[in-house]
């Protein structure tokens, strides 16, 4: 099972002090749990995503994910995918800034994401043309082209197919804390036959309820049970959060396992956010590969 380590950029007025303790988090985990890639995110200042939730800590800009990338496998040896919204760049502008993220700072893998306002007219290409585009184009070694998956999407298995079509090696979730909407996509997907070869499944431990109204501004499908359940003691929050995560993999992988379904290989994403100890992170990332050995050995 591929686990992978998200690491946000620090803010740039932090200072190299920032980056240091960023890169020191990853390192921490890499040596108890050995991590097979590290996901670094492209912040940008964006509208919120929901009604609910909010964000009181206004947009700071922030170190560069590919000179975090270029850090951390250089420092570490681990390697790193970036995450970078493509519509805001033309075409040739978008392949210029591949093919210098290549050979300047040792990046060949990239997680692609559109635009974050559905009605609005960008001037670079969508996901899917961008996929096509820097598949047929670029010519770095074992290029690996990510895109977003969103469970609660409608019609998002036939998204995942065309996206794959287009030249998507695998996928990235939203942050999940239920499984229904997943274990759904995984049907759909095997109906329509057209399947991606990995998905790696985001999974978010959180530190307070500030943590989870954060995670709701940004869009992510918390129920209204589960957000009270969760914060329904503050000093209940942590061991909750690790609890749901581990209920909803549990539940994911049996769905997988009892259907019979070889593909695609499922990963996760660990996103903690806030002070979460790397300790809790690594306890996690036990946790969650020895359930997913034993839905193995259970076939």
């Amino acid at each position: 099972m591929k686990t992978v380590l998200e690491a946000v950029p620090p803010e740039r007025h932090r200072g190299e002090a920032a980056v240091e303790a960023v890169v020191e988090k990853v390192a921490q985990v890499h040596a108890a749990r050995p991590l097979d890639r590290v996901n670094i995110p492209e912040i940008h200042e964006e509208p919120a995503r929901s009604q609910k939730g909010e964000r009181r800590k206004p947009f700071e800009p922030r170190m560069a994910p590919r000179a975090l990338g270029q850090l951390i496998q250089e420092r570490l040896g681990i390697p790193c995918m970036i995450n970078h919204v493509v519509v805001h760049q033309r075409s040739a502008d978008l392949l210029d800034w591949c093919r210098e993220t290549w050979s300047e700072y040792g990046i060949r893998e990239f997680v692609l994401v559109g635009g974050g306002l559905a009605d609005t007219v960008y001037p670079g290409p969508t996901v899917p043309e961008a996929s096509r585009l820097m598949r047929d184009a670029l010519t770095i070694p074992e290029l690996r082209i990510g895109n977003i998956c969103i469970p609660s999407r409608e019609d998002e298995a036939a998204r995942m197919a065309a996206k794959t079509a287009a030249g998507a090696d695998f996928f990235t979730t939203q942050i999940l804390y239920e499984p229904d909407h997943f274990t759904h996509l995984l049907d759909e997907m095997a109906r329509i036959g057209e399947t991606a070869d990995e998905v790696l499944l985001a999974f978010c431990p959180v530190r307070s309820l500030r943590n989870i109204r954060f995670l709701l501004w940004l869009g992510v499908s918390i129920p209204d049970a589960l957000e009270a359940w969760l914060t329904e003691v503050d000093d209940a929050v942590p061991q909750r959060s690790l609890e749901q995560i581990r209920r909803t993999w549990a539940d994911i992988i049996d769905h997988q396992r009892e259907a019979g379904r070889p593909r695609p290989r499922l990963g996760v994403n660990l996103a903690p956010i806030g002070a979460v100890a790397p300790q809790t992170t690594i306890g996690l990332a036990r946790d969650l590969a020895a359930m997913h050995d034993q839905s193995l050995n259970a076939v």
